[in-house]
């Protein structure tokens, strides 16, 4: 039976963390062929509308390509299939980042140099965003982004949209799922690499107001080919659970050696592991059996399904070839959801303002997404153009679920804790929703 604890998150972008960026979630996908050049997936040509897609589809990050990807180009075809924006189908770029900021600054200035008919921008990842989104703001492009830093929570760029919480609000719903547990001793497992720590900030706060003791605090450099020592040091501070995110691969490697030496405690992992390869690995280390009965990760909530759903999936199927397979695994995977959302809200946007100029319809994706009187509830591209070329105001309620930005837009929705396997996130793998009042009580 599904246990409702809560019902939404709403201000705990309020911890006083400074993190960076990490967006992870399920899947990969291929790459550009070249890893030094921006990578063309549809060549805008004429009027068609440019929507890039920026983040990284090689090096540790790839996974985040299979993400956003699988948001984008479901969102392009359901635009193109119901006429376009103001007689302009979309397209979309590739700029593979590699994960890198001294890598991508240089490829992304290039690509800026020669793009055309550019609008929108979808990305970057966790280890670029920093140094990526002043300068797509600089360019005047809206930005879709499910980056995770707290640096974006009362961010100064206008044209930056942000629909998932920030990565310190997954980590303090990680620390609440514990204490709901009755878990007291925790052992922090994370990786070195600038996405794993992310979460750490709201990790640290929510243990110091539920009064939580962090007995390990183990440090993973990626990708190592042994961790003895470092399950040596947890294995001896006897952790009542571990909280825990790093690579798939340096994942299998650590909890394999962990689990030479003894049972494994409860692992409750952030989003950033709520990811087919990742499970995958960790599973295979110990036993599918005994990590399904011993793992949770926390992540946002899949929106309850409406009208939304049906139209999201169609477009992932009519989307297909440049989705990564199986199709299923998206259907309710939150960070795919809210960028297919996103260009959705921005498509909009065009029509109501009647520009495709991001200077002049970019105001306008807070007024097609945000409730209120007179307005008519839509669930899809084609019913919201519909609606607004009768004169009509909109509120656009997609996969997502509805989505009210606040005046930094941002939009903060519910944490809940999974099980083990995810082919999608499904009611029935749904252990509970994180309560908003306690969230907002422990800050």
């Amino acid at each position: 039976m599904t246990t409702i604890w809560g019902t939404r998150m709403s201000r705990c972008w309020r911890l006083r963390a400074c993190a960076a960026v990490a967006l992870l979630a399920a899947g990969l996908i291929a790459a550009s062929s070249s890893a030094s050049t921006a990578a063309a997936a549809s060549k805008p040509s004429g009027g068609t509308l440019n929507e890039a897609v920026i983040t990284a589809f090689t090096g540790p990050e790839s996974f985040i390509g299979g993400v956003l990807t699988a948001g984008a180009y479901p969102a392009v075809y359901a635009i193109n299939h119901a006429g376009g924006v103001l007689g302009k189908d979309f397209s979309i770029s590739t700029v593979d980042t590699r994960g890198d900021p001294a890598d991508a600054l240089p490829l992304v200035q290039r690509f800026f140099g020669s793009a055309s008919n550019l609008v929108g921008v979808v990305g970057p990842d966790g280890a670029t965003a920093n140094q990526l989104t002043p300068l797509f703001n600089q360019h005047k492009v809206t930005i879709i982004s499910d980056a995770g830093s707290s640096n974006f929570d009362h961010t100064p760029y206008k044209y930056f949209w942000r629909l998932v919480a920030p990565d310190p609000v997954n980590g303090l719903a990680m620390a609440e799922w514990a204490a709901k547990k009755g878990y007291k001793r925790i052992a922090l497992v994370f990786g070195t690499d600038t996405t794993a720590q992310t979460d750490l900030p709201g990790i640290q706060y929510g243990v110091k107001h539920l009064h939580l003791h962090v007995v390990a605090n183990v440090s993973l450099t990626p990708d190592q080919p042994s961790y003895q020592s470092a399950a040596a040091q947890l294995q001896a501070a006897h952790p009542q659970a571990i909280f825990t995110e790093e690579d798939a691969t340096s994942a299998g490697t650590f909890f394999g050696e962990l689990a030479q030496l003894g049972a494994v405690p409860p692992i409750v992992g952030d989003s950033g592991t709520i990811e087919n390869t990742w499970m995958s690995a960790v599973a295979g280390a110990f036993g599918s059996s005994t990590f399904a009965s011993d793992y949770v990760g926390l992540t946002p909530q899949p929106a309850p399904t409406t009208a939304a759903h049906s139209t999201w999936e169609s477009a992932l199927h009519g989307a297909s070839a440049n989705v990564k397979h199986p199709i299923t695994q998206w259907f309710n995977e939150p960070y795919s959801e809210a960028v297919y959302d996103g260009v959705t809200m921005q498509a909009l946007a065009m029509v109501a303002s009647k520009s495709t100029s991001p200077p002049v319809f970019n105001p306008w994706i807070a007024k097609v997404s945000s409730p209120g009187p007179g307005k008519v509830t839509v669930y899809s591209f084609a019913a919201g153009k519909a609606a607004l070329e009768h004169g009509k105001q909109i509120h656009y309620v997609g996969a997502s679920g509805p989505v009210d930005f606040n005046q930094w837009h941002n939009f903060y929705g519910n944490q809940v804790a999974v099980k083990f396997p995810k082919a999608n996130l499904g009611s029935e793998q749904i252990l509970g929703v994180v309560p908003a009042s306690e969230l907002e009580n422990a800050g």
